[in-house]
């Protein structure tokens, strides 16, 4: 990894195009990082999750994400919070979003919101932390940082068996450019991301779920995920899933009391990146869980509320 940082420093004049924004295997479990219109879907009035991704193991200095949320509903309004830590070698980027969605019910299954977003940005590299053969060369230890705002915004519609949604969380380009040695020049393009899935079979034991995730931005191919979700007696949850670039997705989680969630996904290269090492593993934990539960949840709590009722309106005969 060092010599390929040299190479790279030495061959300054060359252009170079690498991962642009942040990869997550758990884009079903995140939505609301790129769709601001996202909701969960549920009563609740609070809830959140924390993310951390290891990209790449086996190679110094691979990226390292950590992601936190969390959302407060009330009635028809959602404003989320988003802090979102990334670091790849001797670069760090932090930012801190906050979104709006508005909920409208379109039928009686069937609501669609729309949201909005603002976001700061922070850019930064560390050229001191490089090793390098000319030790004494100053413009090698420097260092910068540039910050920067965007906006954004999505739609995203959920039904009773199934979801589909548009979101857009930068519209604008973000650039940065150190301003005294001219090495680092990294344009953040917007990224549109177009998701959806369809419960297949939803029934007392299990829930079948297949999902996808297509990422369209400038200068890069189309990127796609496609995913099948399974969710055993409400509680065990498990997915496999492909992503273009020749990765295999893993993952297995559990469901506990009140839509407590644990997650944890094993990325799979099969291509040769895998021949060097190149695993990738994610964690995600988090409150609520709604978009993947059975209906069944909602038909019990409904027929025991009618049983009391009809408990309460029975006459007593003395």
């Amino acid at each position: 990894m060092k010599k390929l940082i040299m190479l790279l420093i030495v061959l300054q004049s060359a252009v170079v195009l690498s991962q642009n924004r942040v990869n997550f295997s758990q884009y079903m479990h995140n939505h609301q990082i790129f769709n601001p219109a996202y909701v969960e879907g549920n009563n609740k009035h609070v809830g959140g999750s924390l993310l951390y991704r290891m990209q790449w193991m086996g190679f110094e200095g691979s990226p390292q994400t950590f992601i936190g949320n969390g959302f407060y509903n009330i009635k028809k309004h959602t404003f989320n919070l988003q802090l979102l830590s990334d670091n790849i070698t001797i670069f760090k980027h932090l930012e801190a979003g906050l979104s709006y969605s508005y909920l409208v019910k379109l039928d009686r299954n069937t609501t669609m919101s729309l949201g909005v977003k603002a976001t700061y940005n922070q850019q930064s590299a560390n050229y001191g932390s490089l090793s390098y053969f000319d030790a004494g060369d100053q413009a090698l230890s420097s260092s910068f940082t540039k910050m920067g705002v965007n906006f954004g915004g999505g739609i995203f519609v959920r039904s009773k068996d199934w979801f589909a949604g548009v979101g857009a969380p930068y519209i604008f380009n973000n650039k940065n450019v150190d301003p005294t040695m001219k090495m680092f020049n990294d344009i953040q393009y917007s990224h549109l991301y177009v998701s959806g899935g369809y419960k297949i079979v939803d029934n007392f034991i299990y829930v079948l779920y297949p999902t996808a995730l297509v990422k369209w931005t400038k200068g890069a191919p189309l990127s796609a995920g496609l995913d099948v979700n399974l969710i055993w007696n409400e509680r065990v949850w498990g997915s496999i899933g492909y992503r273009t670039g020749n990765t295999a997705i893993f993952s297995i989680g559990f469901i506990f009391k009140e839509d407590f969630k644990a997650v944890y996904s094993y990325d799979l290269g099969l291509g040769k990146v895998n021949r060097f090492g190149g695993m990738t593993h994610e964690l995600s934990i988090g409150y609520g869980m709604q978009l993947y539960r059975s209906s069944f949840t909602q038909r019990k709590y409904t027929t025991r509320k009618m049983n009391i009722r009809r408990k309460a309106r029975r006459p007593r005969f003395n």
